[in-house]
């Protein structure tokens, strides 16, 4: 489900922290300037051979930079069999961490 930053994050705070995952799907290098607290980082190039780390039982919040790489991860994800997933698509990384 494809959501501006503010739905993202409003969504994201009403869910059970025990049943929710945030997914950072930018570069490492990216990731040095900082993350959302709670994410775990998969570049979306190694979401494949990571697969086993995403707990699919759970609801899958994914963001990047701008929203393009968290549509990707998406989509791969929900081929994989993952239905319960929201993207940050108009927006991502700043945008976001001044809504946590």
């Amino acid at each position: 489900m494809k959501l501006t930053c503010k739905e993202f994050m409003t969504l994201y705070k009403k869910a059970d922290p025990s049943k929710r995952m945030l997914l950072d799907v930018r570069e490492p290098d990216e990731c040095a300037s900082g993350v959302l607290e709670g994410s775990i980082n998969i570049p979306v190039g190694e979401l494949e051979s990571r697969f086993s780390e995403i707990p699919v039982e759970k609801e899958i919040f994914i963001y990047c930079k701008a929203g393009g790489r968290a549509e990707r991860a998406e989509m791969y994800l929900n081929h994989r069999g993952v239905k319960e997933t929201r993207v940050a698509s108009q927006g991502g990384y700043e945008d976001l961490k001044s809504l946590i």
